[in-house]
């Protein structure tokens, strides 16, 4: 007859072993990086990233054959000389489907980064669409008015920046160490100041009235400038105070800007260095609370120097 001590041994072994695989699990989840433990969740993440980036594209592929494909009328205002109804309305319904992928994706990696052991930390409000409507809007307003074949390409490969850079930059943001905060801020500094630079310059392409270029171009400078601002510790409402600042400062230069006459990419290249020198200010004072003497010669030199550029090219 076999004694109750070999019984035992077997369901002793297998506690052993679940207990050595838990003990496992929990080293997985605590010792290692945090960029080693992420890489499992990367893959996934980005992949619904990528995926609406490429709805992004493909929407803005339509409104770019819209565009083309319309009889052209005089409006006084390129945007709308083939384009009606019908593209605007996509137009809105497109960016809006972008505003909610991009948003569902964040949530994504923020459930996916929590599930791996390394939370991160919630936002006050949801602000991953920020960058992808500002993107798409400027984009949109680029294709229809330029409304060429060129558009088939350079307006997907736009949108398609626009919302994956977006995303990348974000979570390169949250993931970021010590040593690699450096670079993803860089990121998202280029991807942010990409987009403002095809946002403002579409705005000022337009020549529109003082009623509607200078609202679109304060608009534009609050929103950026507002997720420029995620890489500073203020609160929302300091945040959005002083990009509302900002937007104020971007609408008083689009108003001179507006009795400038000159090439359409040269108003939108005066626009992004102003927006340089605003955003990067606000950004700075943000983060350490004061703006240092080393940051004033730095936004002066490097703004006096892409405004001579400008304006011998003009």
């Amino acid at each position: 007859m076999m004694s109750d001590s070999g019984l035992l041994q077997p369901a002793k072994a297998e506690v052993a072993e679940e207990s050595i695989q838990e003990e496992s699990e929990q080293l997985l989840r605590s010792d290692l990086p945090v960029g080693s433990s992420m890489e499992r969740a990367r893959q996934p993440v980005y992949g619904q990233g990528i995926v609406v980036s490429l709805i992004a594209a493909a929407f803005l592929l339509v409104l770019a054959i819209l565009a083309v494909r319309e009889q052209e009328t005089v409006t006084g205002i390129p945007a709308t000389e083939t384009t009606g109804p019908l593209f605007w309305g996509l137009a809105i319904l497109f960016t809006a489907a972008i505003a909610i992928g991009a948003q569902f994706s964040e949530h994504s990696a923020t459930r996916a980064a929590a599930a791996l052991g390394h939370p991160r930390e919630p936002r006050e409000y949801p602000t991953a669409w920020i960058v992808p409507v500002v993107g798409m809007a400027g984009t949109i307003l680029l294709v229809a008015t330029l409304h060429n074949t060129a558009m088939f390409v350079l307006g997907p490969m736009l949108g398609f920046f626009s919302v994956g850079g977006s995303l990348l930059a974000r979570d390169l943001i949250d993931d970021a160490t010590d040593s690699t905060y450096r670079t993803a801020s860089a990121v998202h500094t280029v991807v942010i100041h990409i987009v403002a630079f095809v946002s403002l310059s579409a705005v000022y392409l337009n020549k529109m009235s003082l009623w509607i270029g200078v609202p679109l171009v304060a608009i534009f400078s609050f929103l950026l400038i507002l997720e420029s601002l995620e890489r500073g510790s203020a609160p929302l409402r300091t945040r959005a105070g002083y990009a509302a600042l900002g937007a104020y400062l971007m609408a008083l230069v689009m108003v001179f800007l507006n009795w400038w006459q000159t090439f359409g990419y040269t108003g939108g290249g005066v626009l992004l260095v102003c927006f340089y020198i605003v955003a990067g200010v606000l950004l700075a004072h943000t983060q350490r609370g004061v703006v240092r003497m080393k940051d004033l010669i730095e936004f002066a030199v490097v703004g006096a120097i892409a405004m001579a550029i400008l304006i011998v090219t003009m």
